[in-house]
């Protein structure tokens, strides 16, 4: 229920998703968090429309982590972070769909708790050539 509140709360308010992605792409985790928490329902969704089961669940994880390796790329002011988001679980469910492609490059050994958490790890050991200290 309250993950529910959460999302409405954020979805008013597309400035606050864009000031989760920005605060992730300086590798706050908590906002990251919070912006999974915030989108899930409709990426899981949109996924669910093309795949089912451990397939989707998959593709929407992938989704995620292709946002929190890229939030750095979408910061602009204006930016739909809920379209982006949305849009790259729609095109990697399409892919994965797809006969021709087979396999996608989210597949992997790891689950995506632990692919997540090595993303998570490596982006906070990071350092931006732009940054000083």
């Amino acid at each position: 229920m309250n993950t529910v509140v959460f999302l409405t709360e954020y979805r008013r308010e597309p400035a606050r998703l864009l000031m989760l992605l920005r605060r992730s792409a300086a590798a706050d985790r908590d906002a990251f968090t919070r912006l999974y928490h915030a989108l899930a329902p409709d990426v899981h969704a949109t996924v669910r429309e093309v795949l089912d089961g451990d397939r989707a669940r998959e593709v929407a994880a992938a989704a995620f982590l292709e946002a929190w390796h890229s939030a750095e790329l979408h910061t602009a002011p204006g930016t739909d972070v809920a379209g982006w988001i949305i849009g790259i679980a729609a095109r990697r469910a399409e892919e994965q769909d797809d006969p021709r492609t087979g396999t996608h490059p989210s597949h992997g050994a790891r689950s995506h708790g632990e692919t997540l958490a090595g993303l998570l790890h490596r982006r906070s050991m990071r350092r931006s050539p732009f940054r000083r200290g």
